[in-house]
């Protein structure tokens, strides 16, 4: 389970509360500059820390959140160097690991982590972590076979046996599906060790639905267009969901102000040039704007 699911489980109170983040960073000294800009552009790449087991944002070095981060720093002049790398047990010890202090065995730590919550909680508790450039809004969806389920507006129909619905493990939606409404619906939940695993179940006709995040859903679904047209991906409502979902975004060590303006810049040529849309769309996800 990722870290920004782990979040969702566990701070879920503080989630899905907050309207677009705006991030000031204010001007800094030449030495400055010296420290974070000035020493990246100088090595002529960026180290950019990206999750395994995301997709479709990312898993062994390749994925969305790559090529965003390729795009970012094509615009800076600069080339990517990726560090892909498993969660450790909380959010804390990645952002320790990979933004702010380094670790021993994965040595200093990189430029920027992408994927990053924007989160008014979370940023509160990293007093070492700068969080800036939110770059979409994810949510948790349901994925159906619209045959067996022709409307879905609540998780009603899971409490009737026989509709099987998959999850990850562990994850947010299936610590609902197996806890809400006094358990109603656990005797239908079947738990994967990832989404695309649940996916592929409910393409072979062994569960009628999938909750999971919709880009999980939707990049899953992607990698199978014949089945176009059978399954549809939507929101459903539930009091234990985060209304709005919740903003991702990128985060470097406190100290980095002036790379973390560099990458807003470009950032916000990449949206508003069409081309943030486009590397979502490559992986049949829609982009959602923060």
């Amino acid at each position: 389970m990722n870290m920004l699911r782990r979040a969702l489980a566990k701070n879920l109170a503080h989630l899905g509360l907050m309207a677009a983040v705006v991030i000031w960073l204010p001007s800094v000294a030449k030495a400055q500059e010296l420290e974070d800009w000035e020493r990246v552009k100088a090595a002529g790449f960026l180290k950019v820390a990206v999750y395994n087991k995301l997709e479709p944002y990312s898993d062994q070095g390749k994925g969305l959140d790559v090529d965003i981060a390729t795009a970012l720093a094509t615009r800076l002049g600069l080339k990517i160097q990726v560090r892909a790398f498993n969660e450790d047990e909380t959010m804390s010890d990645d952002l320790r690991n990979m933004v702010w202090k380094g670790h021993y065995l994965a040595g200093p730590p990189a430029d920027i982590l992408m994927h990053a919550p924007i989160d008014d909680y979370v940023m509160k508790q990293e007093k070492q972590v700068l969080f800036f450039n939110p770059y979409t809004r994810d949510d948790i969806f349901v994925a159906r076979n619209v045959k067996a389920l022709p409307e879905l507006t609540s998780l009603e129909p899971f409490m009737k046996e026989g509709n099987k619905i998959g999850a990850e493990a562990a994850s947010l939606p299936s610590q609902l599906l197996a806890g809400a409404d006094s358990g109603s619906y656990s005797a239908n939940l079947v738990n994967f060790k990832t989404p695309g695993e649940a996916v592929e179940a409910l393409l072979k006709g062994e569960l009628v639905a999938v909750m999971a995040t919709r880009a999980e859903l939707e990049g899953a679904l992607a990698k199978h267009p014949e089945a176009k047209g059978g399954f549809y991906v939507s929101r459903v409502p539930h009091n234990s969901l985060p209304p709005k979902g919740w903003v991702v975004g990128m985060a470097t060590k406190k100290g980095n102000q002036v790379l973390a303006e560099k990458l807003t810049t470009a950032m916000n040529e990449l949206r508003d040039s069409g081309e943030l849309a486009k590397l979502f769309q490559k992986y049949g996800l829609t982009y959602v704007r923060p």
